[in-house]
């Protein structure tokens, strides 16, 4: 059973003004030259266990002495920041990066939206519905939409788990919020597969992100994870030298490639382990907690 926090409060946007330059100071902190001064980690299949939950009263204590040290703790997953951020307290202040790079959210201000044009939107929606193999969801800033007569109710359903605002709508043509990606649904084992023929479909329009379990997403070019990282670096004054993650899915594998030392999941796909420099405890061992008290001294 998960259990949730109070309901989030809306991100407020950052004026752009202030966005290249603005940065949270731990003022409270003096850097370790010795121990990393971002942690970025997936969620499921990463962070939660299998039952979608993990130890509050731990990470609490792990977060203390994070931040003592000067290291910040950045959340990196493909599902939406709402339903990010309600396993986490507010006084917490944590970084969000959601929709596998599309938003960053940092203390509840976005930093970096990254939307999908007008045209790309309708052109990638035509491939999915001329495809015919995947049920999706267009995922916006303001609220995940599933268009009646498209997806079935199990689809969506199992897409509230994941996007804690979710709605169904006559027309994803008319809808009013930021378009961020496309998160599909196929047929488990085929996601490569049918990945591959939209990649063809789509051109350089949109990149499909496959992370496992019938799970496709279509990405802006260029929006990552790892993007989003480097966002964060250059916002923070940080170095990739100075970061590790944590990943189990491919749609973390240009992410631990990016920073200064990659974990994998004992229980992360084959291409995953191959992109980290080391592989941890799995996700039901609480392989995150574990090894960040380990480079902690807890």
């Amino acid at each position: 059973m998960q259990t949730r926090q109070s309901t989030p409060k809306e991100p407020r946007m950052r004026p752009l003004s202030e966005r290249a330059s603005s940065s949270s100071d731990l003022s409270h902190s003096v850097p370790n030259a010795n121990l990393p001064r971002l942690v970025a980690t997936d969620m499921d299949g990463t962070f939660l266990d299998d039952q979608g939950d993990y130890d509050r009263v731990r990470f609490a204590r792990l977060l203390r002495t994070m931040r003592e040290a000067g290291c910040r703790f950045v959340i990196a997953s493909g599902n939406q920041y709402y339903q990010l951020r309600s396993f986490f307290e507010d006084d917490w202040e944590l970084t969000y990066v959601a929709e596998n790079g599309a938003l960053t959210i940092e203390n509840g201000e976005v930093v970096s939206c990254v939307a999908m044009e007008a045209e790309i939107l309708a052109r990638a929606w035509q491939v999915i519905q001329d495809d015919g193999r995947a049920e999706a969801a267009l995922c916006g800033r303001r609220c995940c939409h599933v268009q009646r007569g498209t997806a079935s109710e199990r689809f969506f359903r199992t897409m509230s788990r994941y996007f804690t605002r979710i709605e169904w709508v006559d027309d994803l043509a008319d809808v009013d919020d930021t378009p961020l990606k496309f998160s599909l649904s196929v047929e488990n084992g085929s996601e490569g597969e049918v990945a591959g023929e939209l990649s063809d479909a789509l051109g350089s329009a949109l990149v499909p992100v496959v992370s496992g379990n019938g799970s496709i997403d279509l990405m802006v070019p260029g929006c990552t994870k790892a993007s989003a990282l480097r966002l964060l670096c250059r916002r923070w004054g940080l170095s990739a030298s100075d970061c590790i993650a944590f990943g189990d899915s491919e749609n973390d594998v240009e992410m631990l490639r990016e920073v200064g030392w990659g974990y994998a999941m004992e229980n992360a796909s084959a291409r995953t382990k191959e992109a980290a420099n080391s592989i941890c405890p799995s996700n039901q061992e609480s392989g995150v907690l574990v090894t960040l008290e380990s480079i902690f001294g807890l």
